[in-house]
């Protein structure tokens, strides 16, 4: 066995001194070249993809959080300021199960866990002290899964009974909120948020929830405008969300016509949030001749008897005083009165006008181009169609044509195009460098088989030659050049395979290193 690793030393040293001394710096810096090479494409393909574990984190968790990786001795990054952690993709689903179990991250506040061990001869005021603390622990973890809040944080003053009216002290709670970029907490959230601590607490009333942002808005502030008689909040919430539907409507149904971010639509709707009883009464005319018969009434008088009539001659001779038959005649009447009321056909309507109701509507639309007449007026009978266009109300549709300003979007654009070509040419250099340096060694190792094997076959022939140092300089610059002109051909067609098929080249050197 040394015998033939003393053989194989050697021939490798007889191999190296039949090199020049050119020849052996360039295979010297091939070398290691390639060796560079390698470890730099077994790094760059073995560097795990990293993920976000958790985010959001406060100090206390964060770095809880990092001491049990490095107990499991697992690499990780830290992000965002110390917030974020972020751990290989492929362990990052078993992680959070093994860190939940553990509690972690428990959100920088301390829950009822506090009472998992029981603290011997602690006072009732230590315990009461313990149970409001762990109430705002589990109503600050509460609150942070909500939408559009990031962090939370509760503070809860108990109650404070008394004898005396004057000196007991209602509950009070604060509520300090960290919303997301850019968005907003409505009222009805608002309104929950101050329930929610409120049904939480004893004896606490909503009205004593106060609800502030790190921005130093009293949210809690629309529930006091409410509690008023002041609904602009919840009037401007309204138009807002009328205005939103309608433009989301609008965006679906434009987008399959004009394409995705080609156009933009703005909506703004006047609401007329006046409450309004009417009431309307409307006369119609008697139906058929005698209509309908409210009342009726009927008056009937008879008489019947007799009657004496006086007689006489006319003159002074009836005014004598004498006896005269006087004449009787017999006598009849009857009377009929009759009162008929009709009935007036009338109609009573009484109804509630709603708050709310639109009393104009604008819908302007730009589309990034330009419209000829006939296609704006397509858009605009379709935009009309979808909102419920009523020209007697003064409702207007504004159809406008016009390029959009794309500077910013283009220049955002061309410079991650160059992140991303930078990026890939630099891989493409890398692969290309490595495959060059393996060609070359491989072209020289060859090269110095052949040679090596001529000198042995002159050794073993008992030739010997002897050469001039002119003679043997002229012959190692001749090698030399045709070694230099094969090796810059090989570094043009490695190079141009390289770009032609950069995914191919990156597999093949992938599956090299997997079958070492």
């Amino acid at each position: 066995m040394v015998g033939n690793f003393t053989e194989l030393k050697n021939q490798f040293l007889q191999l190296w001194n039949n090199f020049s001394k050119r020849a052996k710096i360039i295979i010297t810096v091939s070398t290691i070249i390639a060796f560079l090479g390698l470890l730099i494409l077994v790094n760059w393909a073995s560097r795990p993809d990293y993920t976000v574990l958790f985010n959001n984190l406060s100090s206390k968790d964060a770095g809880n959080i990092t001491n049990r990786l490095k107990e499991q001795q697992i690499n990780y990054k830290i992000g965002d300021g110390g917030s974020s952690i972020l751990v290989p993709r492929s362990k990052v689903h078993q992680l959070r199960l093994d860190l939940a179990s553990e509690g972690l991250p428990s959100g920088g506040v301390t829950g009822f866990e506090i009472f998992d061990q029981t603290q011997i001869g602690s006072t009732d005021f230590e315990q009461k002290v313990n149970y409001y603390r762990a109430l705002s622990g589990e109503l600050t973890r509460t609150i942070k899964q909500m939408q559009n809040v990031s962090y939370a944080k509760v503070q809860v003053t108990p109650s404070k009974d008394s004898i005396y009216k004057d000196k007991a002290k209602p509950a009070k709670a604060s509520v300090m909120l960290k919303l997301d970029q850019y968005q907003q907490l409505s009222t009805a959230q608002v309104r929950s948020i101050a329930n929610l601590v409120a049904s939480s607490v004893e004896t606490l009333d909503p009205a004593n929830v106060t609800i502030v942002d790190t921005g130093g808005n009293l949210l809690s502030a629309k529930l006091e405008q409410e509690e008023e008689g002041n609904d602009f909040g919840n009037h401007l919430e309204m138009k807002n969300q009328l205005e939103s539907t309608m433009e989301e409507d609008l965006n679906v149904m434009l987008t399959k016509v004009l394409g995705l971010n080609n156009f933009v639509v703005k909506v703004n709707a006047n609401l007329n949030f006046n409450q309004r009883n009417v009431k309307s009464e409307e006369y119609e005319p008697v139906v058929g001749e005698e209509g309908i018969v409210r009342s009726r009434q009927t008056k009937e008088q008879s008489q019947e008897g007799t009657t004496t009539t006086p007689e006489g001659v006319p003159g002074t001779t009836s005014n004598i005083p004498q006896y005269q038959e006087n004449s009787q005649q017999q006598q009849e009447s009857e009377s009929e009165e009759q009162i008929v009321n009709y009935e007036i056909n009338k109609k009573v309507e009484e109804f509630v006008k709603e708050q709310g109701n639109i009393e104009r509507l604008s819908v302007s639309v730009m589309v990034n181009e330009d419209l000829g007449d006939e296609q704006q007026e397509q858009i605009r009978r379709a935009i009309s169609t979808a909102v419920g266009y009523n020209q007697g109300r003064g409702d207007e549709i504004s159809v406008i044509g016009m390029p959009f300003d794309q500077s910013v979007a283009e220049a955002t654009t061309e410079a991650q195009q160059q992140l991303e070509a930078e990026r890939r040419r630099n891989m493409y250099l890398m692969i290309a460098g490595i495959i060059v340096a393996l060609g070359l060694l491989f072209y020289i190792f060859r090269k110095s088989q052949s040679s090596s094997s001529g000198s042995a076959s002159q050794t073993a022939e008992g030739i010997d030659y002897t050469v001039d140092d002119a003679e043997s300089e002229q012959a190692a610059t001749s090698e030399l050049s045709e070694e230099e002109q094969a090796k810059r051909e090989m570094q043009q067609e490695l190079k141009q395979l390289a770009e032609e098929q950069p995914e191919e080249i990156a597999e093949l050197v992938r599956s090299w290193m997997a079958e070492d």
